[in-house]
């Protein structure tokens, strides 16, 4: 495993987004840990030093009386690998079965194919149910530090071990969910699937949207398990008017889908990377059709489109958000995403990709534009966040919770030629009664140029440095506020004259949605 794996382990990885560990003292902990090199790459740390790292990280906190329980959830999997022996053993068997499956060599590496090959893994997947093709996808790529879609590095014995772990994670259940003196595992399971026919999940509505994206129209396509299939593909307006009208016929759109890889595992169901396929091959049987007339127009219409595609995927975001916005008041649940699902989360990541490779992006294009802070100045409102830290604090500062909840979040950003200062406002809001206060959260703030560790490219990195946190009569230093961490350090990653959108320093998945206020 070499440092930016290690970086890449989701324990790690989430002590260092929320603060609690400083790059540089993982650096030290890196440092110190012996290596196993190798000619003509970089130092390596094998399964020994792996353990001794761990150790060396939970030693930081032994001194810590503050008995934060979010800092102890994030840090549990760091004491679990390093306080049980029955963990040590349970490591003797991994490493046997991965010099099964990869060969006993000194390098040898395990593929995705042959993880996927693996008879407790295909059990799961194809006879049992239990694991999703997305979800065994989502486990290996965190287990090797890739990002999403990069299935082509291999696994080493490290990574193996923390893709079991995560494994077992997936079905650790709660004792308290089943009482074992009134039901059995053949009663709930004939009340769970009662319950399933009884509430027959609502038909979802047909996109009638034109010209969309295909990512975007993917994303709007897609099930639960974020594929697409026979079934999904019937919401697909534009392909129903084809159809209708004998554009297309049920011959050729069967050709077409024969002729396009399947997502693992299933035998008509499209990935995304599937579903791209297929629409490109759609779109080029109808490229001839448009003769001489198409010749003619394509440069009156070039500007027209591009002006188009902006605004078309710009208001599916803040459509998108708004929908979002509307179910948490219905719903009851928290603003600016804090209780959206996973799936909404996907879809809300999957258009702001798509925004962010547009030519109009002021941050975008080979090599980050380097952005004057003056352009940041301003007020901005925050519209959407996946944070995990924000979720489990329930806002920002973590004051809300109980009889209150968090009500939203405002930023302040000034700059001039000495000073540039951050003001945080946010909304706390009484259940009972709606009484309400605000807290102030003030600091300085930065935005520099850093080569990215996921792209190797420049980007925009905003820093903040928060100073004091200010709530009724009461005004605390804020250097020890952890809560605050998730925001201190982030990716300038979608600019435009009242949209922004940033992403975590670590974790890409992670974002931060602003509009400029009005």
């Amino acid at each position: 495993m070499t440092e930016e794996m290690l970086r890449g382990v989701p324990a790690v990885r989430d002590m260092l987004e929320q603060g609690d560990l400083l790059p540089t003292e993982l650096t030290d902990i890196w440092s110190a840990a012996p290596k196993f090199p190798q000619e003509g790459t970089l130092d390596k740390i094998d399964v020994d030093s792996f353990i001794q790292v761990y150790r060396d990280i939970d030693d930081l906190f032994e001194e810590d009386d503050a008995g934060d329980d979010a800092f102890k959830e994030d840090k549990g999997a760091v004491v679990a690998a390093t306080s049980s022996d029955d963990n040590d053993d349970n490591d003797d068997q991994l490493k046997a079965t991965f010099s099964t499956l990869a060969g006993s060599g000194d390098e040898s590496m395990l593929s995705f194919t042959q993880l996927r090959q693996w008879e407790e893994v295909k059990s799961l997947i194809e006879e049992e149910g239990m694991l999703g093709e997305d979800e065994f996808i989502t486990l290996w790529e965190k287990s090797v530090g890739g990002t999403k879609g990069e299935r082509g590095a291999a696994m080493d014995v490290e990574a193996f071990v923390a893709f079991n772990n995560a494994l077992d994670e997936l079905f650790v259940f709660d004792d308290d969910e089943l009482d074992e003196d009134t039901y059995d595992e053949e009663d709930t399971a004939i009340l769970v699937e009662e319950e399933e026919k009884s509430t027959p999940a609502p038909p979802r509505p047909v996109i009638t949207d034109e010209d969309l994206p295909p990512g975007v129209l993917f994303s709007q396509l897609a099930n639960e398990n974020y594929l697409v299939g026979p079934r999904e593909l019937q919401r697909w307006g534009e392909l129903n008017d084809m159809m209708t009208e004998g554009d297309l016929t049920v011959e050729e759109l069967q050709g077409l889908l024969n002729g396009v890889p399947k997502a693992p595992g299933t035998k008509d169901m499209l990935d995304e990377d599937g579903f791209m396929a297929l629409y490109d091959a759609i779109d080029a049987l109808f490229e001839d059709d448009d003769g001489e007339d198409g010749d003619a127009a394509e440069s009156s219409t070039a500007t027209t489109t591009s002006q188009a595609s902006e605004f078309e995927l710009k208001e599916e975001l803040l459509e998108l958000l708004e929908d979002l916005a509307k179910l948490a008041e219905q719903e009851g649940r928290q603003p600016c995403g804090l209780d959206c699902t996973e799936l909404e989360q996907e879809r809300v990541l999957e258009v702001v990709g798509e925004l962010e490779r547009e030519p109009y992006n002021q941050v975008g294009g080979e090599g980050d534009k380097v952005i004057p802070k003056e352009q940041l100045s301003g007020v901005w409102d925050l519209l959407y966040s996946s944070s995990s830290t924000m979720k489990y604090n329930e806002g920002l500062s973590g004051l809300a919770g109980g009889l209150t909840k968090f009500g939203g979040v405002q930023q302040r950003l000034t700059s001039t030629k000495f000073l540039s200062d951050v003001e945080y406002t946010e909304q706390v809001i009484g259940k009972v009664g709606g009484k309400s206060f605000e807290v102030k959260i003030t600091g300085d703030w930065d935005l520099r140029t850093e080569i990215s560790l996921f792209t190797g490219k420049p980007s925009n990195v905003m820093s903040v440095t928060p100073d004091k946190v200010a709530y009724g009569p009461r005004s605390d230093k804020a250097d020890h506020w952890k809560s605050l961490g998730p925001m201190n350090l982030l990716v300038l990653a979608y600019l435009d004259d009242d949209l922004r959108v940033m992403r975590g320093n670590t974790s890409t998945d992670t974002l931060f949605i602003l509009r400029r206020s009005e």
